[in-house]
């Protein structure tokens, strides 16, 4: 008697250990599930961020071009005089020697 339980024991057993595999393996197959989600979530999100950033650096660069267009037809002399002036501090720092 002894032996039938043991082998109504190992059986139960291995029908134990092969429901644990299924789970187990229906768990991974859920958490990467999951995981693809969250990824594709985050990145849908970057993307967005990115995109906005984008804009509004290139609204803010327009608005800084339309700014030093302005200061420059207010005084075009001036203006022509900081831009040579410029130009020589570069030359100079520039200049092989």
């Amino acid at each position: 008697m002894s032996q039938e339980n043991l082998g109504q024991d190992l059986e139960a057993l291995r029908e134990d250990v092969t429901r644990l595999r299924s789970d187990l393996s229906q768990l991974a197959k859920s958490l990467l599930d999951k995981g693809k989600s969250e990824t594709d979530t985050a990145k849908d999100r970057v993307i967005e961020e990115l995109v906005s950033n984008f804009r509004s650096a290139r609204d803010k660069s327009s608005e800084t071009v339309e700014t030093v267009e302005h200061k420059i037809q207010e005084k075009p002399l001036m203006s022509l005089l900081i831009a040579f002036l410029a130009g020589l501090i570069l030359g100079k720092l520039f200049e092989s020697r």
